[in-house]
């Protein structure tokens, strides 16, 4: 089930965050990311769950007025299973414009999951201090 955050989501969905950042970015010293960046880093934005029986396993937070996927984390052991895929549709359903992303170019699988549903490199890139090299990717 996807559904909106609710306000008793956001410790579970924070520490969601920050383990799937330490997972993700292995390249990085894990100290940089805290469990107070999920609400820093989402503010203002929309915010969808995926739930299974009784589980936050996934979210997706977009930045609407660009509609500019700033977040999409999934736990490891829920990987493999759509949950990714469809969090990405409910979150950018019904919507006319091209949506955006940017993906740190070391993170390779999270670059060729996007490529497979569809998502096309732009020419712009650009380097985070903490993540290094990204490239930002659109879909139609």
């Amino acid at each position: 089930m996807i559904r909106r955050m609710e306000e008793r989501d956001i410790t579970p969905l924070a520490k969601l965050f920050l383990q799937g950042r330490r997972q993700t970015f292995h390249w990085v010293d894990p100290s940089l990311f805290h469990l107070d960046d999920f609400i820093e880093q989402t503010r203002g934005e929309e915010i969808w769950v995926a739930e299974r029986g009784g589980t936050l396993c996934g979210f997706i937070a977009v930045w609407q007025p660009e509609l500019f996927v700033h977040h999409l984390y999934v736990a490891s052991d829920w990987h493999g299973q759509g949950i990714g895929r469809a969090l990405l549709e409910h979150g950018l359903a019904n919507n006319p414009r091209t949506a955006s992303l940017k993906v740190a170019t070391r993170n390779t699988a999270a670059v060729a999951f996007y490529h497979r549903l569809g998502w096309q490199h732009g020419n712009e890139t650009g380097y985070c201090e903490i993540t290094g090299p990204w490239c930002k990717l659109s879909r139609e």
